[in-house]
Parts: structure tokens; C-alpha cells; sequence
């Protein structure tokens, strides 16, 4: 099939176009066909195999696969958590009542709740779609910790292509915070494939180069903005100074050492890298697991996983944004309506503050969230859809309110 699209581009290339008339809003073709994305043959795939739902694609989207290989282990135990009942129905009635799928509750290290929905189950993978985006900064403190990298490197150190560029300036740490003064691309229909950014750096089959066409908009360090394009220069920030697949790194760092099965990111292409800046597939035990890591400091099962101190550092405010830190977003101060942009409107309700003023978040598109409160030894996961009546604060605050004194 890939070997037709790409005759077929060949083909389109070839067509005269000096005679055309190109309507308003649509590429010079000339200008178009000279643009890298016409000639890749796995994008066009992509965009001939569309699933139904792009924000939950089925399976066969994901191809191929850049595996974290895991060691399955026992899940954490049943037991008694010190949470009311009332509260854990509560919080379940009410995650089920808004479009969820998954939710597990743990608490002191044992499983206080764990329910499913809609086909939903324990041990299928699940896109955890943004909340990748912490993952890649957990693995960065592998690279601080071995001595590979320093926070305050400029990026052009690692990434060549920007050593002679404006761009190289922008240090590892303004780069995990989101105020790398990067460009956040205009958001444009996925028929339009000329000039769209975000739907290459999501569809091409050369992921690297796509993240390197974001130019910079404003000095780094002045503005924070989740800017897509971020987390997949971080990793191969990361790639490049470990000398290893991210995929790999957090596998034998992370992964075996929690007792996770395999998770799945999507490589750009066969020979290519793993596309780390959405869309992590993992089972909902797994992604439970990974907030009881950062819960816990970095520890598991009583010994050292994260380098000691990083998960610290990760929760840590930033001096741009402080909800947020490296890869978590965090619950204080309280703020109503959470923006992803600065000066831009919030797009995350929260009715009232957290209960725990240390609450951290690992957050992807449709509320999949990992709420994560150290002090009160919780850990919450819900997978799911967007819902109306979202209230960010609800299901933290239900279960520490059932919280047994």
C-alpha cells in the first residue's frame, strides 16, 4: 500500500500546474508537492486510514509499535484503606456518571476502589494520550542523575540541527517547563495538510523533523505554553544524550522495576523513533502505577526507582507558571479554570481547592488524569472520555473527605 501512495504522490508531482487557478485558502500546488509531508508515504497511510474517532484511535493506528518491555509483577494489594465506603461509592458514581471508563483508588499502598466501564479492563492497553507528557520528563532525571545533561544546557548542545540557531539557546529546564518560546501552531482542519504543523508532528513518518519546523515566537523562559512540539524535542534531548531509545531507558529504569506489562508508544515509522509526545498506551493498573511511583518519591516496594530527589524537582513550581513544575501540573494555589496557555482562558473547572495542598497531576485530553496527593499517601486514576460538569477537584476532594481520622 505504501509503495502505491507513493506513485501516486510521484504521479500528483509530476501533473502540470502552471495553468491552474488556485482558489482562496488553498496551497499553491507547486509550493505544496515541494513540501516534504507530500513525499512521505507513512503519513499518507495515516491519513488514508483514519479510525473513526482520531482522539481515540482503534489499535491499528498505532502502528508501529515502540514497546517499553515490561516484567508483569502482582498487582498492589486489597485491604483496608482507611477511606469510608460511602466515599469510594460516591467518587465511583460519580466518575461513572461522567463519561469514565476507569477508576482506581489507592491508598497506603492498597487498592481501596478499582472499577471499569464500557469494556474497559484491568490489563487492555488504554491511550493515556497527554499524560505521556509526563513521562518523558520522569526519564529525564535518569540523564541529570547519570551526568549525561544538565537542566540549564541549551538544547543545541544535544539537538545539532539548532547548534548555529536561536532555537539552541532554550535550556533543557525551559524546554520541560513548557517555556521553551516555542510556537503554539495555529489549529487548522486536518484536510488542510499544507503548512499544518501539528498534524505532521502527529502523522509524519519523521517525527524529528516535524518538532524541528516549529520556530521560536518569544524569548524563551517569558511565556508558558504547552507547546506540543516541547516534549518530543525533550526526548530527543534525552535519546541523545543517553545514547539509547526513550522507549528502552524506561523500560530497564522504570517499567520492570514497577512489575508494569508491556506499554506502547507509536514510532513515527518502522526504523524510527517513538513519538513521545502523545499518546502512551499502557493498562490502567500500569498508569496507576506510575502515579504510586511519583506518590511515593520514587520509591517501590521499599527500594529506590526515580534517582533520589526527582520527583521532588518534577514537583517543584516553576518561576513562569506555579501549577506547574517538570512534566506535573500541581494543585496549588488553587486557580478555578486552569489555562494550558498563559493569558489565554482556563479550560480545566475546578469548583473548590484540593484538601491536600500537595496534590500533583499527570493530565491528558478528556480528563484522563493521575491526581496524586503525598501527604495523604492517595493516589486516584480515571481514564475516560470529556464530560459536561467536569469538576477537577471532585474526586480528590470525595476521598480525602472520607479519609478516616
Amino acid at each position: 500500500m505504501i509503495r502505491f501512495l507513493g506513485l501516486a504522490v510521484a504521479a500528483l508531482w509530476a501533473a502540470p500546474t502552471a495553468a491552474l487557478e488556485v482558489p482562496p485558502g488553498v496551497a499553491d500546488p507547486d509550493k505544496a508537492l515541494a513540501d516534504p509531508i507530500y513525499r512521505d508515504e507513512v503519513f499518507w497511510w495515516r491519513m488514508s486510514s483514519l479510525p473513526k474517532d482520531v482522539f481515540e484511535p482503534d489499535p491499528y493506528f498505532y502502528w508501529p509499535s515502540a514497546v517499553v518491555a515490561g516484567k508483569p509483577g502482582p498487582f498492589l494489594p486489597e485491604g483496608r484503606s482507611g477511606i469510608s465506603k460511602d466515599a469510594l461509592e460516591a467518587a465511583a458514581a460519580w466518575a461513572e456518571a461522567h463519561e469514565s471508563t476507569a477508576l482506581i483508588v489507592i491508598h497506603r499502598g492498597t487498592v481501596a476502589l478499582e472499577r471499569y466501564w464500557k469494556g474497559a479492563a484491568p490489563d487492555v492497553l488504554h491511550n493515556g494520550r497527554a499524560i505521556s507528557r509526563s513521562v518523558t520528563p520522569l526519564v529525564l532525571g535518569f540523564a541529570v542523575a547519570d551526568g549525561k545533561l544538565s537542566l540549564d544546557d541549551g538544547i543545541g548542545t544535544y539537538i545539532t540541527e539548532w547548534h548555529d540557531d536561536p532555537r539552541g539557546a532554550i535550556t533543557v529546564r525551559q524546554l520541560a517547563q513548557n517555556v521553551s518560546g516555542l510556537e503554539v501552531a495555529p489549529t487548522i482542519p486536518v484536510t488542510q495538510v499544507f503548512g499544518n504543523k501539528d498534524l505532521c508532528l502527529a502523522y509524519c513518518g519523521d517525527v524529528i523533523r516535524a518538532a524541528l519546523s516549529y520556530d521560536r515566537t518569544s524569548p524563551p523562559g517569558t511565556r508558558f505554553e504547552v507547546a506540543q512540539e516541547n516534549m518530543q524535542l525533550l526526548a530527543l534531548v534525552i535519546e541523545r544524550a543517553m545514547k539509547q531509545p526513550i522507549e528502552q531507558v524506561l523500560s530497564e529504569r522504570v517499567w520492570t522495576k514497577i512489575g508494569a506489562s508491556d506499554a506502547t508508544f507509536q514510532k513515527d515509522r518502522p526504523d524510527g523513533v517513538a513519538r513521545t509526545m502523545c499518546c502512551m498506551r499502557a493498562t490502567p493498573r500500569d498508569w496507576a502505577r506510575l502515579g504510586v511511583l511519583v506518590q511515593q518519591n520514587g520509591m517501590w516496594g521499599g527500594k529506590r526507582v526515580l534517582p533520589k530527589g526527582w520527583a521532588e524537582t518534577m514537583a517543584t513550581p516553576s518561576a513562569r507558571n506555579p501549577n506547574f513544575g517538570i512534566g506535573l501540573w500541581l494543585g496549588s494555589p488553587y486557580v478555578a479554570s486552569r489555562s494550558y496557555f498563559e493569558g489565554q482562558p482556563g479550560v480545566i473547572p475546578q469548583s473548590e481547592p484540593f484538601l491536600a495542598d500537595d496534590v500533583r497531576i499527570m493530565e491528558g485530553g478528556g480528563m484522563r488524569t493521575v491526581f496524586m496527593a503525598p501527604s495523604r499517601q492517595l493516589t486516584i486514576l480515571r481514564l475516560g472520555q470529556q464530560a459536561k460538569g467536569w469538576d477537577h477537584a471532585m474526586l480528590v476532594n470525595t476521598i480525602i473527605r472520607g479519609l478516616r481520622r
